[in-house]
């Protein structure tokens, strides 16, 4: 789904009423060239003539937001209800009604949505990122708030109310755009084959024989147990999940210098014959690479020790990772797994979306890094 993206066919919706727009600069309704007067929220006619559409803030007349925005609205107000469901979760009822925005993205980089406020009181109001105007199009979504990687053209972040008009009402949130990393922190862009069978929703992939997977991407990451280190090999694997697990610590805080909590346990023994605490090469990994492993599902596992950026996308903070040490998790409902001192260091949990994307310098320390966008 990624590329220039632009209008599209246009879906016919009812009358609604315009919100209120506090962007950096002007957040008024006109085409591409032209911003529009400070203060108006107007849409943008589907000729993108710069001529005022209505009503407001439907498919038909989306709202132009500039970048950053925040943005406060009441989806109980717009009678609009054209989309019931959208493709990123073909499961979740978002049959309320709905409130359409526009943005313009000119280069690559990290579109993020945050929902500050519309989730209580009995308001359940759901944010979306589509990169065409149409529920089809939906790339992600999320109860309070999400991200995606985008490229240049148009984009739509559409608010809908969760569950029918009862759960209408009030919101407010933020829209952002960060450019992808520069220097140091630049990551390639490349598909990676994937072992999946399909592509999820919501997970940036697509079919072509193999699954491919687009890097750099933005999705769930698990945290992952830990690996047996070189530095602690004794010419045996761990007899359970906790035997040496202390020690292992430890050592893990002494190589990497870096302290924290730490409390996940070995790989787990058993998958495809594997010992606790081994990983998919089948042999001890480095201790300054293994405090700070990833792994993703790759049909294509890099070399022992590749340079992976791992990014929150709503932060800026960011680690070089260890890649090529352990292949999965099996799930294609998460882009991959970092070891739990990522976590930790990025202030993020189990299944928490982040970036992961091959790091062109592979010179770079592995921990945390400070990146340039």
């Amino acid at each position: 789904m990624r590329g220039s993206v632009f209008l599209l066919s246009l879906l016919a919706a009812c009358a609604g009423s315009p919100d209120d727009v506090v962007g950096d600069s002007d957040s008024g309704a006109a085409d591409s060239g032209d911003s529009g007067d400070s203060g108006d929220t107007g849409g943008t006619d589907s000729g993108d003539t710069g001529e005022p559409c209505a009503p407001q803030g439907t498919f038909a007349c989306p709202i132009a937001l500039t970048l950053p925005a925040s943005v406060t609205g009441d989806t109980a107000t717009n009678v609009s209800d054209v989309a019931d469901a959208y493709a990123c979760a073909p499961t979740t009822d978002e049959s309320g009604p709905e409130l359409v925005y526009t943005v313009q993205i000119a280069q690559a980089g990290i579109l993020t949505v945050d929902m500050t406020a519309g989730n209580s009181g009995g308001v359940d109001v759901d944010v979306h990122v589509l990169s065409a105007a149409d529920a089809s199009s939906c790339v992600a979504r999320d109860h309070e708030r999400t991200a995606w990687v985008v490229q240049p053209g148009t984009w739509y972040v559409v608010a809908d109310s969760w569950n029918g008009a009862a759960q209408a009402g009030a919101f407010a949130m933020q829209v952002d755009f960060r450019p992808l990393p520069t220097g140091s922190c630049a990551m390639e862009n490349r598909e990676l084959r994937m072992f999946w069978q399909e592509c999820a929703p919501g997970i940036d992939c697509r079919v072509d024989g193999d699954v491919l997977l687009n890097t750099p991407s933005v999705g769930p990451v698990v945290m992952e147990a830990h690996l047996v280190t070189e530095e602690e090999w004794s010419g045996t694997w761990p007899t359970s999940f906790t035997d040496g697990i202390a020690a292992h610590y430890a050592l893990s805080a002494s190589v990497s210098g870096y302290s924290t909590t730490r409390d996940q346990p070995w790989a787990p023994a058993g998958e495809g014959g594997s010992e606790y605490g081994q990983g998919a090469t089948g042999a001890p990994v480095p201790a300054a690479a293994e405090a700070w492993y990833v792994n993703m599902y790759w049909r294509d596992r890099p070399s022992r020790g590749h340079r992976i950026l791992v990014l929150d996308p709503y932060t800026g903070q960011a680690v070089v990772a260890a890649g090529g040490y352990e292949t999965g998790p099996g799930s294609n409902e998460a882009i991959g797994g970092a070891v739990e001192e990522i976590h930790r260091a990025l202030g993020t949990g189990h299944r928490d979306d982040l970036i992961m994307g091959y790091l062109v310098d592979q010179s770079l320390d592995y921990g945390p890094v400070s990146c340039s966008f």
